[in-house]
């Protein structure tokens, strides 16, 4: 049974007839004339999406297409091997107002259903409902294994971005060989954006020298649920580390960290052999605020900033285009 298809809203069309489907759609729209598309996106549903799963994503990519309009692909794959050939297609469109009343955007979704008996057929649809000469993003969704996307090497290939979130997939994500690895980007690591920002901004007032000099400690404490996003965090501290000069092995510096029972605690702390020196940020992610604590050598310093992490669709724009 077809759930994540017949979840999504959509006109049910024949898989032959998208391009009909459409200019009837469109027909007697008043924006009819304005709907230029910017970008393709694939949306594929993996194995471990549910119907309210599909339905949050397809919302979070209505709001993405408010500001990026576009022409969305929806895979919904059945997995059931007993499942006879079959294809299904749905299209869906819509049109909002930009900055004025006369920019118009818009957003076209195929939704594609197909069987594992059918899925060698499925490049040449997907071909087909792509708008020509625009660019391809490929977005996979709560996939059960990356090395399963093989067979989807059409996408992998072509696509200018390949997204994923490490909140949602297994751990495989991080060591499948993507074809064009410089092209991947985790959605748990873009949300951070705003987070990384200000620490950022607050740490560039201090040398490199200065924040490695005798550091020995590098902790991180987060809400336990947020784990996929404290590893983002950690990776870009120890880059930025790395950046400075600082080696970890020969400096001994440790580095921590660990989940906490709490509403939206997130801290990022660095620790030194002088006693006197000392950097702390405190975030509480549900009254989006945070404050910083430091003192690398001149003086301490204090300060409030907001804290948030990127809304779904925020995140997805920053992660295809940033």
């Amino acid at each position: 049974m077809p759930k994540l298809f017949d979840a999504l809203p959509g006109q049910e069309v024949p898989v032959g007839g998208i391009a009909a489907g459409f200019a009837k759609l469109w027909a007697d729209t008043p924006a009819k004339d304005s709907r230029a598309v910017q970008l393709n996106l694939v949306l594929h549903l993996g194995a471990n999406a549910t119907a309210d799963d599909a339905r949050a994503q397809f919302e979070h990519t209505r709001h993405f297409a408010q500001r990026y309009p576009c022409r969305v692909v929806v895979l919904c794959p059945d997995f059931d091997p007993a499942a006879p050939p079959e294809m299904r297609a749905k299209i869906y469109g819509e049109c909002f107002l930009g900055k004025s009343q006369s920019d118009t955007r818009c957003v076209e979704f195929v939704l594609l259903h197909y069987t594992m008996a059918v899925r060698q057929h499925l490049e040449n649809q997907v071909s087909v409902c792509l708008s020509t000469d625009m660019p391809l993003y490929y977005w996979a969704h709560r996939f059960s294994s990356a090395q399963k996307l093989v067979a989807y090497n059409y996408l992998l290939t072509r696509s200018k971005r390949i997204l994923f979130d490490s909140a949602l997939v297994p751990p495989d994500a991080f060591t499948f060989p993507w074809p064009n690895q410089a092209a991947v980007r985790d959605l748990a690591y873009t949300r951070t954006r705003p987070l990384r920002q200000t620490i950022g901004q607050f740490l560039s007032r201090y040398s490199a020298a200065s924040i490695i000099g005798d550091l020995k400690q590098v902790t991180i404490r987060h809400r336990a649920d947020l784990a996929p996003e404290a590893a983002a965090m950690l990776s870009w501290v120890t880059k930025g580390l790395v950046r400075c000069g600082a080696d970890a092995e020969e400096q001994g510096i440790a580095f921590t960290v660990t989940p906490e029972r709490c509403e939206g605690c997130f801290q990022l702390g660095l620790g030194y052999a002088d006693p006197r020196k000392g950097f702390l940020w405190q975030a509480d992610l549900v009254a989006n605020q945070a404050t910083f604590e430091g003192d690398l050598g001149s003086g301490r310093t204090t300060l409030t900033a907001s804290a948030h992490l990127l809304a779904p669709d925020a995140a997805l724009a920053e992660a295809m285009f940033y």
